[in-house]
């Protein structure tokens, strides 16, 4: 007879996973805010080092995010001060998770505290807007710092570990928090704000084809539509919050107001405002303007047929190297908020059906995967901005191999007939 743990082959990787959450903070507990920062900031310039994939990830977020602003050196200093800052928030959010309530005054400050009891005032609530930015996880608790009598709530993403999942949970709970997950109905979240709750909503990360489509650092992309959609239903006061480190182990929150429109696209550019306040406390790890394309879906139907104003574009490879004579980039492919790259076979020129001012790259045909790579890498730092997608047809498998390792989509479309 099988005993439970051999039908859940996972069960001793997630009960080692908590025994390991529980005393890393019963270990850290024991010692002071600033030398717990210190220590994540010893581990997360440890990580940069030896995580190659990660380091390109939070460096294509900022040349997004902070294009024309800052040069490369200074992006690449402010991506290894953000592994830095990132270790350092991550080792202090398991030491301050088992502070007491009355302790919390300590380690975080609100600036502006009058700005939500004035929106509070209105007596509909308010959607608190909130990324992913310093010790996030004091966002949970910070209630304990909001007027008297607050109601507060926030949606949450069940963990893959059930047994952390539960941990966290109550704990979040414990202090006070009503918890919401996506399954619950909206009515039930407008409800809670009408009787004058505040719902905070992490509204930075990367949604697919369901999200609407707005600009966010100046970068055409998805958002959740939950924060607007939430306080139109229930006629709520909206505010966006910044979370920066004003020394090791202290961290200061501000309000951001978001105007009276209340629109998705308002909302977004108020986030934006707030994460700038300190980017190195932002989790840039996801790579949050990442594009969903395949042959079916192209482009247009991912960004939608309009621009929406202009801002940083997307670079796209138009890879003609190993592609067939005849082929031709398809008008579904075709966007004003798309800037094609021509790669063309060493010593070609350019095909009459582009505009004599593409961009021009080369690839020998038929190249390794290795000479693919280094290939990519250079075209991708050839501009400020870094490469988005590749299209192609009938692309090679040493090209197929070369975009995965570099991160990049490739859509190989089929030969003409």
């Amino acid at each position: 007879m099988s005993g439970p743990d051999e039908k859940h082959p996972k069960r001793w990787k997630w009960r080692m996973e908590r025994l390991f959450q529980a005393g890393l903070e019963h270990a850290l507990g024991w010692l002071p805010g600033p030398v717990v920062f210190r220590l994540g900031e010893l581990l997360g310039g440890i990580t940069w080092q030896v995580l190659p994939q990660r380091r390109k990830t939070v460096l294509r977020n900022l040349r997004i995010a902070f294009c024309g602003e800052h040069d490369p050196p200074a992006l690449r200093r402010m991506a290894q001060a953000t592994f830095r800052r990132t270790g350092a928030n991550l080792f202090s959010a398991a030491r301050t998770a088992r502070l007491a309530p009355d302790q919390l005054g300590s380690v975080i400050h609100i600036e502006n505290l009058e700005l939500l009891e004035h929106a509070l005032a209105g007596g509909n609530g308010v959607v608190l807007l909130l990324s992913h930015m310093g010790n996030w996880e004091l966002l949970s608790r910070i209630v304990h710092l909001f007027p008297q009598g607050s109601r507060a709530g926030a949606f949450y993403r069940p963990l893959n570990n059930p047994m952390l999942d539960e941990a966290v949970l109550t704990r979040r709970q414990a202090d006070g928090t009503r918890m919401f997950s996506k399954r619950d109905n909206p009515h039930l979240v407008a409800r809670f704000l009408r009787e004058g709750g505040i719902v905070g909503i992490l509204a930075d990360q990367r949604v697919g084809p369901q999200g609407e489509m707005v600009r966010f650092f100046g970068r055409l992309t998805r958002a959740s539509p939950l924060p607007s959609l939430l306080a139109r239903r229930a006629k709520s006061s909206v505010l966006a919050l910044s979370l920066t480190t004003v020394a090791p182990g202290r961290w200061s929150a501000r309000f951001v107001p978001v105007g009276r429109s209340r629109s998705t696209a308002e909302c977004m550019l108020t986030l934006e405002q707030a994460m700038k306040a300190s980017p190195v406390d932002v989790f840039w790890f996801q790579e949050r303007w990442k594009v969903y394309l395949d042959r079916n879906h192209t482009i247009r139907d991912w960004l939608g047929p309009e621009s929406h104003g202009s801002g940083r574009p997307h670079r796209a490879l138009l890879w003609l190297a190993d592609a067939p004579c005849a082929w031709r980039l398809p008008e579904a492919w075709l966007h004003p908020d798309v800037n094609y790259e021509a790669v063309l076979e060493t010593g070609a020129e350019l095909p009459p059906w582009l505009p004599a001012s593409t961009r021009v790259h080369f690839a020998p045909p038929g190249a390794a995967r290795k000479v693919l790579r280094k290939l990519l890498a250079a075209m991708d730092a050839a501009a400020a901005l870094p490469v988005d997608f590749i299209v192609t047809s009938a692309a090679p498998q040493a090209l197929l191999q070369a975009s995965e390792g570099e991160d990049l989509p490739l859509v190989s479309l089929p030969p003409p007939p």
